[in-house]
């Protein structure tokens, strides 16, 4: 077997895979436009419905990585990201508090001890289960 008919053979190959593909998506598309059309809906609508969806207000919140640095009696708080220092305090309860009145930052997650902690509104939570 030459290299031509091997090149040959693949390309056969990957030619009917191709083909393969776009009958799988025509058909696919046949299917859910079928189970649209029993519910009432054309296809555009079934997808606003489901992809989209309606109803429920989602907000991307950009969540500030800090931690902290124990310092005598102080605990320093920096930026994860850009190393910048954020605060001081002798709690993390206080630092909490802090940064919650003077940066007005709602959720921040604080790497303090090793182990992650969160900032949420002026309080220290160990994690955000029981948080609405």
């Amino acid at each position: 077997m030459t290299m031509y008919d091997i090149l040959v053979l693949f390309q056969g190959f990957l030619f009917g895979w191709v083909c393969c593909r776009f009958y799988m998506a025509y058909k696919l598309r046949n299917a859910l436009k079928k189970v649209a059309e029993d519910n009432g809906l054309t296809l555009d609508e079934l997808a606003d419905t489901f992809l989209k969806t309606q109803g429920v207000n989602t907000a991307l919140i950009k969540v500030p990585n800090y931690f902290t640095e124990v310092n005598g009696s102080s605990i320093l708080m920096y930026c994860k990201d850009s190393g910048d220092f954020i605060g001081q305090a002798n709690t993390i309860d206080e630092l909490a508090d802090n940064l919650y009145k003077f940066d007005k930052i709602k959720f921040a997650l604080v790497y303090h001890e090793d182990k992650n902690v969160w900032f949420v509104e002026g309080k220290v939570e160990n994690d955000l289960k029981h948080i609405k």
